[in-house]
């Protein structure tokens, strides 16, 4: 009789926190559609009048900015699509990040976002390394900050005019580092790697870095922000070694993403503080 009645409740468990579910996504959904009701009403110089603003209270409320951003896309997550990546991208160059990366975890044909169908590659670009916008607009030119001018009290006089953006694949996570720890020990009788153990721990560190940087393709700081579009917080893999002090902020599936959600999130990591050692 016990063993029934824990069974009975077992199942009206699964049966509330499925309709809770339900019911999450369904509130979601229509959060999402109201506001982007409410997107498509306003006319386009009007949302970007809109965003502008927004940001621009944003940058004067930073204490600091990432310099790499990295997008991080759950093989589950619908809500996230080229249009949605273009107003990142957009976002991110108005507030002054300078990387932006993409790490997308949907098979191709299920939502899969090819960045160099986005935007072009110039002769300077290498490997997976793009620019955005293709091509620098005389608007984006104009709201940057001039030579001198002071944003979050730093000098900005040499901030670029387009990001650099780089896909990361999932062959560049621990495959990649798999394979230079094989090519370290296939010629640990080397003097250059008897140099490495002999040294200091972090003579070691910095050169597996430099190995794996090569590797990817492009020469981009370790990213200081990641924004993870699922349900819960994981990284799938990316990039384990560069990802060791990213502040990472889940953003839930489903959810609608606009202005507000990028500048609460950066917001909230500018007020993170971050320790190394002692």
């Amino acid at each position: 009789m016990i063993e029934v009645l824990c069974l009975l409740l077992g199942r009206i468990l699964l049966l509330l926190v499925g309709g809770y579910e339900l019911m999450w996504r369904l509130r979601e959904r229509l959060n999402a559609l109201v506001v982007r009701s409410y997107d498509l009403w306003r006319s386009r110089a009007a949302r970007e009048a809109h965003e502008r603003r927004v940001l621009a209270d944003c940058r004067s409320q930073l204490t600091k900015t990432p310099q790499h951003l990295v997008l991080v896309i759950s093989p589950g997550d619908a809500g996230v699509d080229a249009v949605l990546l273009s107003r990142i991208f957009d976002f991110a160059l108005d507030v002054g990040i300078k990387h932006v990366s993409l790490y997308d975890r949907r098979a191709k044909g299920r939502g899969y976002v090819d960045m160099a169908d986005l935007c072009r590659s110039t002769s300077a670009d290498t490997g997976s390394c793009l620019k955005w916008p293709p091509v620098a607009s005389p608007s984006k030119l104009e709201n940057q900050p001039k030579n001198g001018q002071k944003t979050n009290g730093y000098v900005n006089g040499s901030h670029s005019p387009q990001l650099q953006l780089h896909q990361i694949s999932a062959s560049d996570g621990h495959a990649l580092i798999a394979d230079v720890c094989r090519e370290l020990y296939e010629g640990r009788e080397t003097d250059l790697v008897q140099s490495l153990l002999k040294q200091k721990r972090e003579a070691l560190t910095e050169q597996i870095s430099d190995m794996l940087s090569k590797r990817l393709g492009f020469e981009a700081p370790e990213p200081e922000l990641g924004i993870v579009f699922a349900r819960q917080t994981c990284t799938y893999g990316l990039l384990p070694w560069h990802a060791r002090f990213t502040e990472f902020h889940t953003h839930p599936s489903g959810r609608h993403f606009d202005v507000e959600a990028f500048a609460s999130i950066l917001c909230k990591y500018s007020r993170c503080e971050q320790r190394w050692g002692t």
